[in-house]
């Protein structure tokens, strides 16, 4: 997985008079084109107001420990489609619909989408139509949430007769 624990080092002492915690970091990009991620939360959900305050605090620790003149900082919260970065996290969100992407090809494929099934230290395993896949996390690029929403639960589909 892209998750980098020397960013923890750097963040968690930030945090650690709050109760905002951090999910994970993302760096993307190099050169002029840098775009460093951090995604925070907390119990209850986080809010406009703490990721607000919490981005200026990383800003200035960040500005000293690494050059941000060619980097954009972005900090949100982890969002419906819940970016999962360490095992603990995939752990928490067995049965959940997820979405991998592998950095190798596997069944001629990258992408991936199913069930959460079980997650070990080493890897994840997702059921996918009726086949189950295991992923060890050192394959992993990316995993995510897949969230759905249904805005129209309870109304009558669209055309349908009385």
């Amino acid at each position: 997985m892209r998750y980098d624990a020397k960013w923890e080092s750097i963040i968690n002492p930030i945090l650690k008079d709050s109760e905002v915690e951090l999910v994970g970091v993302v760096k993307s990009g190099d050169g002029n084109h840098a775009v460093l991620r951090i995604y925070l939360d907390k119990p209850g959900g986080i809010t406009i107001d703490d990721i607000s305050k919490t981005s200026r605090e990383i800003e200035m620790v960040l500005s000293v420990e690494m050059d941000l003149e060619n980097c954009t900082l972005e900090v949100s919260s982890p969002g419906l489609d819940r970016p999962l970065f360490t095992p603990k996290h995939f752990q928490q969100q067995i049965g959940q619909k997820v979405k991998i992407k592998l950095g190798m090809l596997k069944n001629n494929r990258k992408h991936f989408v199913g069930m959460l099934e079980a997650a070990t230290d080493e890897a994840a395993s997702v059921k996918i139509d009726s086949e189950l896949f295991v992923f060890p996390y050192s394959e992993i690029d990316e995993a995510r949430l897949v969230s759905e929403v249904n805005f129209g639960k309870g109304q009558k589909e669209r055309g349908s007769k009385k």
